[in-house]
């Protein structure tokens, strides 16, 4: 049944994708329904996904031995999930991914090669965005999947925010697309940034015991 959900799905995306692009003059609707559609999929996936791994703990039920008090630096780590949380969400609404003027101006400028790059970012950012989220709910009810789920959220982050730094220093935007390009030394220090907080969680014996209660 999965299957024959998901293969509905991908009928009218693939019909999008490779249909012809409407002149300017004729679109009437401000809504860019290909990233609509994409965005509803990676949707559907992710809570797939959410669902799978919210089911997956620890056979024993530990909290028995009550888990260490959220402080000190694993606290701060639960505001930085909270402030990434809001910053992201002002990023994706500022990004205007489903404005139909966004994807047509990419059109004039690139055609298929900037609409593959703006595709990609979505992605990206609706995986922030709702990694994070899961990261949050994970964290504040001190599950003890957190710290695996972080380390691999942040790896597969920093793996495709590395992609799009090779990406944007390999592609020449026009003069009016040039904000496209995001700053190298920003990324290089959220690549650093996130790093430093993998080693925490992978070598902090505090977070161990701080994230003990399965899911029951």
């Amino acid at each position: 049944m999965r299957r024959i959900c998901l293969l509905s799905l991908l009928l009218p995306i693939s019909q999008f994708l490779f249909a012809e692009s409407p002149a300017p003059e004729t679109i009437s609707s401000p809504v860019n329904w290909i990233t609509v559609w994409l965005g509803f999929l990676f949707g559907l996936l992710f809570t797939i996904l959410f669902r799978t791994l919210n089911r997956y703990s620890k056979h024993t039920d530990q909290r028995s031995d009550a888990a260490l008090p959220l402080g000190g630096w694993i606290l701060f780590l639960g505001i930085n999930l909270l402030v990434r949380f809001g910053v992201q969400t002002y990023l994706f609404w500022k990004a205007n991914y489903f404005l139909k003027s966004a994807w047509i101006r990419l059109a004039q400028a690139g055609g298929k090669t900037f609409h593959s790059i703006f595709i990609f970012e979505m992605f990206l950012s609706l995986f922030a965005l709702a990694g994070t989220g899961a990261l949050i709910y994970w964290f504040y009810a001190r599950r003890d999947i957190f710290p695996v789920m972080f380390i691999y959220y942040a790896c597969f982050y920093l793996l495709a925010n590395l992609v799009l730094l090779l990406i944007y220093q390999n592609v020449v935007f026009p003069q009016d697309l040039i904000g496209l390009r995001q700053d190298p030394y920003l990324q290089v220090f959220r690549i650093l940034y996130a790093s430093c907080w993998v080693v925490f969680v992978l070598r902090s014996e505090k977070v161990k015991h701080t994230f003990v209660y399965p899911n029951v």
